[in-house]
């Protein structure tokens, strides 16, 4: 098991889960990129729609979910709050 959490810890976060949670934790960070991709295109073109340029929406709206992800990681606090 530790040389596991080494391996996969090297290429990100690692964590233990019950085999019962492994259809579920799959859905949920496999699927989530996409999810999150669609949020920031949707920032980026409502950026654009107001005149940003894209590349500068597009970073900006990166940056925001970058920002408010770290935000929720770093306080542990629930993302409503």
């Amino acid at each position: 098991m530790a040389l596991a959490q080494e391996i996969f810890s090297a290429v990100g976060r690692a964590v233990v889960i019950e085999e019962k949670l492994m259809d579920a934790v799959t859905g949920l960070s496999g699927s989530g990129p996409a999810f999150v991709f669609t949020v920031i295109e949707a920032l980026s073109d409502a950026g654009v729609k107001v005149g940003i340029p894209r590349p500068l929406a597009l970073e900006l709206a990166a940056q925001t979910v970058l920002g408010s992800a770290k935000m929720v990681l770093e306080t542990k606090e629930h993302p409503a709050n």
